[in-house]
């Protein structure tokens, strides 16, 4: 079965929109590094590196969502995965699929709920602690 190159199109065009944003702010909380060197990668390198690991969120979370989501959530994503060596787009797959699985079934779709309520406090936490650390650290 043939591509659809309208498809692979947008998302080319779209990986490169928001690699070249998130090279806009070479500072995020956390960096990749150069194995070797320990230093932060070089800017080509660190574009590099985006797309592909851009390309693995587009299949994990499909083409609309990351178009959604802020450049700095994608980035920063993406270099968790890669400093916990994981699998980019099956963490997100996993996501999606373990709570349908869970919540559709009527044994576990009370503990499945639970489990993302739980999982939603822990983002309103990370939020939280974003406000109070950004409004008297701002260091250049």
């Amino acid at each position: 079965m043939p591509k659809n190159l309208k498809t692979d199109d947008l998302i080319s065009v779209l990986i490169e929109s928001r690699v070249e944003k998130a090279m806009e702010h070479p500072h995020f909380r956390l960096e990749l590094a150069d194995g070797k060197t320990g230093l932060p990668l070089s800017a080509e390198k660190r574009r590099e590196s985006l797309r592909i690991l851009f390309g693995e969120i587009i299949k994990g979370m499909g083409l609309e969502r990351f178009a959604e989501t802020p450049v700095e959530l994608l980035d920063q994503f993406a270099v968790m995965s890669v400093v916990k060596d994981d699998d980019t787009a099956g963490l997100l797959r996993s996501l999606i699929n373990s709570f349908v699985i869970a919540y559709s079934t009527p044994e576990t779709s009370d503990r499945a709920f639970l489990a993302l309520t739980q999982v939603e406090d822990l983002r309103a936490e990370v939020a939280q602690a974003r406000v109070q650390t950004s409004d008297n650290t701002a260091v250049h």
